[in-house]
C-alpha cells in the first residue's frame, strides 16, 4: 500500500474547507428539529458549544479526503448519510435515522397497511436481526416462520451490522415480488431457506370471540396500531350487551406499537385519572400519562402474555397488574419480554431527497428520549449486569408448558384459525362386518372380539394450554366477584 504525502494548501482549498466546515455546522441544525423555530433553537445551543466548533473541522476534513482521493467516486449524498448513520449506530438499537422512504414506510406500518411478507423484527441484545413474530395471516406466518427465528440473510447477503429500516426497506416491495431468506433457528442444526411472495399487508389488530357458556369474552390483540383501541372498545362493548362477566385479554406474541394506543386501550378498564404509565427523561424528569376516560369494562380481567409480549403490551400489562385491576398469566419461568424505551419521531425540516417535480421529501430521526416505568415505578427495560432488574413485567400466575409448545401455539393463533370453536372432524370408522363362522357363512348375534374393539379416536382438537388455565381461573374469579356484589 502507498501513501501520498501532505502537501500544503492553496489559499483556495482552505477557503473551500472553511466554507464546507461551516455549510456542515448549518446543516447540523436540521437533525434537531422538525421547524424554524426548532432550528434556530439549536442553533443557539450549537453557537455556545465549544465541542462542536473543535471537532466538526475534523468531519469536514474527512468528507474532502474522501470525496477528493478515493480511488472511485462516491456521491457526496452518500457520504452525508453515511456520517448520520454513524452517528446512530453509537446509540441503542431503536434509534434510527430514517431516511424519506423509510419515514414514508413507518407512516404505513403505525397506519394498518402495508406492502410485504409480514412479520415484527428486532435486533436482539447482539443486535441480530430477529423476527420476534409473524403478523397473522400473513405470508411469512404462512411460509412457516417462527418467533426468534434469527434472519441471517436476505437475498444471499448478511444481515451482520444491518440497520432495522434497512431490513424493513429489504423485506418490504411491492405485491407479487418475491424476497429470499436464509434463517437459524434454536435446535435446528441447519441454516434454513425460504422463498415469500410479498403481498399488501392488512392488519387486523383486535380478534375477539365469547365462551357463552361460561359468560367469558375473549380479545387478542395482534398490534397496537391506530385504531386497536376503538376496535377494542367495540368488541368490549359487544360483550357487555351479551352478558359476558369475565374477560380474556390476550397480548402474546404482541410486539408493540404506539403508545397513545396502548394508553387508550389501558383506559378501557381503568378510572379516570389512574397512572398509565411513567417516562423518565434526561435528567430524571418524570412524565406520567394518565387515563382520561371512565373505562368500558368493568368485569373480573386476566391478561396473557409471554415472553415476545413487548413495549405497548408491557405498558398495558403492567398497568392491569400495578392497580390490580386484572391478573397476568405467562408460561412458567417467562416475563414479558422488557422493551422500555421511549422513541420520538421528528420530522426534519430539511432533507437529502426530493420528488420528480423538486419538492422536497421529508426524512426524520427516531431518538430514545426516556424509559418506561409502570405506575409502582418498575422499570420494564432490564438494566445490564444488574440481576435486581431484569427487565420485563412479572406474571401474577405461571403455567407450565411442554417443550416446543410455544411454536406449536403460534401455529394455531394466527387470526383467521377460530381457536375456541373450530370442529372436531372425527375419522370414518370402519363399517361394522356381519361375523362369518369358518365355513364362510354368516352367525347370529353381535357379540365378539370385533365388535368390542373401540371406534378409531378423531383428531386432537388443539387446546392452547395458557388459555385454558385462563378460563378455569376466570371461573373462580366471576364466582368470587359475584358473591363480592351480592
Amino acid at each position: 500500500m502507498t501513501e501520498q504525502p501532505n502537501t500544503p494548501r492553496s489559499g483556495r482549498a482552505n477557503w473551500l474547507l472553511a466554507t464546507l466546515c461551516m455549510l456542515l455546522v448549518l446543516s447540523s441544525f436540521y437533525l434537531l428539529g422538525d421547524t424554524t423555530l426548532r432550528a434556530k433553537e439549536s442553533e443557539k445551543k450549537i453557537e455556545g458549544s465549544d465541542e462542536f466548533y473543535q471537532m466538526a473541522p475534523v468531519l469536514c476534513e474527512v468528507y474532502m479526503a474522501i470525496r477528493d482521493k478515493y480511488v472511485e467516486p462516491v456521491k457526496p449524498k452518500d457520504l452525508i448519510e453515511g456520517a448520520i448513520q454513524g452517528m446512530f449506530e453509537k446509540l441503542d438499537p431503536h434509534s434510527q435515522w430514517m431516511p424519506a422512504e423509510d419515514y414514508q414506510q413507518l407512516t404505513k406500518e403505525t397506519e394498518g397497511e402495508f406492502s410485504g411478507i409480514g412479520i415484527h423484527i428486532i435486533l436482539d441484545q447482539n443486535r441480530v436481526l430477529t423476527c420476534a413474530a409473524p403478523i397473522p395471516g400473513t405470508p411469512a406466518a404462512k411460509a412457516g416462520l417462527l418467533p426468534w427465528d434469527r434472519v441471517i440473510e436476505i437475498e444471499g447477503k448478511s444481515t451482520e451490522n444491518i440497520t432495522l429500516m434497512e431490513a424493513v426497506k429489504k423485506l418490504t416491495g411491492p405485491s407479487g415480488t418475491k424476497v429470499n431468506l436464509t434463517i437459524y433457528r434454536e435446535g435446528v442444526p441447519e441454516k434454513l431457506h425460504f422463498t415469500i411472495m410479498r403481498e399488501q399487508i392488512k392488519i387486523a389488530s383486535i380478534y375477539s370471540t365469547e365462551f357463552t357458556s361460561e359468560t367469558i369474552g375473549y380479545a387478542r390483540i395482534a398490534k397496537f396500531s391506530k385504531e386497536t383501541s376503538e376496535d377494542l372498545r367495540k368488541a368490549l362493548e359487544q360483550f357487555n350487551r351479551d352478558g359476558m362477566k369475565g374477560v380474556i385479554l390476550d397480548v402474546r406474541f404482541n410486539t408493540g406499537g404506539l403508545l397513545k394506543e396502548a394508553i387508550d386501550v389501558s383506559s378501557l378498564f381503568l378510572p379516570k385519572g389512574k397512572t398509565i404509565v411513567l417516562t423518565r427523561q434526561r435528567g430524571g424528569e418524570e412524565v406520567p400519562f394518565r387515563s382520561e376516560r371512565e373505562p368500558v369494562c368493568d368485569q373480573p380481567l386476566i391478561v396473557l402474555v409471554n415472553r415476545v409480549s413487548a413495549s405497548a403490551s408491557e405498558i398495558y400489562a403492567g398497568a392491569m397488574k400495578d392497580h390490580h385491576r386484572g391478573y397476568l398469566i405467562a408460561p412458567k419461568g417467562e416475563r414479558t419480554f422488557g422493551k422500555g424505551s421511549v422513541q420520538t419521531i421528528e420530522e426534519l425540516s430539511h432533507t437529502l431527497d426530493r420528488d420528480e417535480n423538486g419538492n422536497p421529501r421529508r426524512s426524520a430521526v427516531r431518538i430514545t428520549t426516556a424509559k418506561f416505568y409502570t405506575p409502582n415505578g418498575t422499570r420494564i427495560e432490564a438494566i445490564k449486569d444488574d440481576p435486581k432488574h431484569p427487565g420485563g413485567i412479572a406474571p401474577d400466575l405461571e403455567v407450565p408448558l411442554p417443550k416446543g409448545y410455544e411454536r406449536e401455539l403460534f401455529g394455531n393463533l394466527l387470526g383467521e384459525v377460530d381457536i375456541t370453536t373450530a370442529p372436531i372432524k372425527p375419522k370414518t370408522p370402519p363399517k361394522p362386518e356381519t361375523p362369518k363362522s369358518d365355513d364362510g357363512k354368516t352367525t347370529g348375534g353381535a357379540s365378539g372380539e370385533f365388535y368390542n374393539k373401540k371406534p378409531a379416536e378423531p383428531d386432537k382438537k388443539y387446546v392452547d394450554l395458557q388459555l385454558d388455565e385462563a378460563r378455569k381461573y376466570m371461573r373462580l374469579l366471576i364466582m368470587e366477584h359475584q358473591r363480592e356484589t351480592k
